[in-house]
Parts: C-alpha cells; structure tokens; sequence
C-alpha cells in the first residue's frame, strides 16, 4: 500500500570482508574505496569511503543501511542501489566491486561482499549471480575477483572473438547461459 510518508530501510552496503594479493602475496597499505548511490538520499550524491589494507592484505567496510521515502513511492520502487569498490593498482583503478543491487539487499551479494578475495592480476570479469530464492533473478556483478557458489556463473572477454566466454564450470541451467539480448558463449567443455 502506498503511504507518503512512511519510510523504510535502503540496504546502501552490507558489511565488506576481503583480501587483495598481487601474485599471491599479500598487499598492505592499499587504498581501498567504496562508493556508494542511492537516487533517494543524499540529494542523489554519491557516499564515499575508504579503508587501507593490513600486513595479511585485508580490509573491510562495515554495513550502511539509510531510510527513504522512495521505495515506496509511485515511481521509486524500482530504483536501484549503485555499489562500486575499487582500488588503484600501478597507477591504474582495479574494479573490485560493481553492481546495481536491488534496495533490500540480497542473500547472495551479501555472501559475496563476505568473501572477498582480490587477485589483482586477474582480467575483468563479469559475474552472473542469482539472487531471488525463489525464481532465477539474474545481476550481473562486475570484478576482478573470483568466488566458487553454483549460482554464480562467470565470464570473461574474449577479445579475438568480441563476446564474453565463461571462464568457471560450475552448474546452471542452460537457460541462463544463452542470453539473445548478451551476446554469451561458452567456452569448450
């Protein structure tokens, strides 16, 4: 039911656990930054914050959770939380975390917001994770760092033929793999 002046609570960022490592080797002293958007707070400004990594190459962000009226407005409910976490490698800004998360969070971002483990001479990558429980929600998650859970499926760009191939095995349905409106293929089995 619609109620203008009711509000509710804006999952802006769970809590964030992680490791950065160049060749396997612990970072220490690294620049992490997350930024933070929500079009209902803040007069639409982004929210920054940042943390350095320790001598193990870990970091962390604690949960940031906002009230607003907007998820419950007429046109508001559909608005999307941006969360973006990077840090600078070699003068050159590594993606960490990228995505567009639904305002009431979801189980499996969270997870891996828990379980970050940073390998920054990976490739960019494109992460396919469901997060709806009960029917497949796809998101895509953008980041140079790998987590192992069946429902997520990676990929990664292949340059000599312009398409994004998938870069674990894990199991899903083919469904999900051939998206006519993302131009997806599968590398060999």
């Amino acid at each position: 039911m619609f109620w203008p002046f009711k509000k509710y609570d804006v999952e802006m960022s769970p809590e964030v656990h992680g490791v950065i490592t160049l060749e396997r080797v612990p970072q220490e002293g690294m620049t992490v930054v997350r930024e933070l958007f929500y079009e209902g707070y803040n007069k639409g400004k982004a929210i920054l914050d940042e943390t350095q990594t320790n001598e193990q190459g870990e970091f962390s962000f604690p949960t940031m959770t906002i009230r607003s009226r907007l998820p419950g407005a007429i046109f508001g409910g559909s608005l999307k939380v941006y969360q973006h976490i990077s840090v600078e490698c070699q003068s050159e800004k590594k993606e960490i975390w990228g995505v567009w998360a639904p305002t009431e969070g979801a189980k499996s971002l969270r997870w891996m917001l828990t379980h970050i483990n940073c390998e920054l001479s990976n490739s960019k990558r494109v992460h396919e994770v469901d997060i709806s429980p009960v029917e497949e929600r796809l998101v895509p998650v953008h980041s140079i760092c790998d987590w192992n859970s069946p429902s997520i499926n990676t990929y990664v760009y292949d340059q000599s033929t312009d398409t994004y191939v998938r870069y674990k095995k894990t199991p899903q349905p083919l469904e999900s793999i051939f998206n006519a409106k993302h131009r997806v293929k599968l590398d060999a089995e």
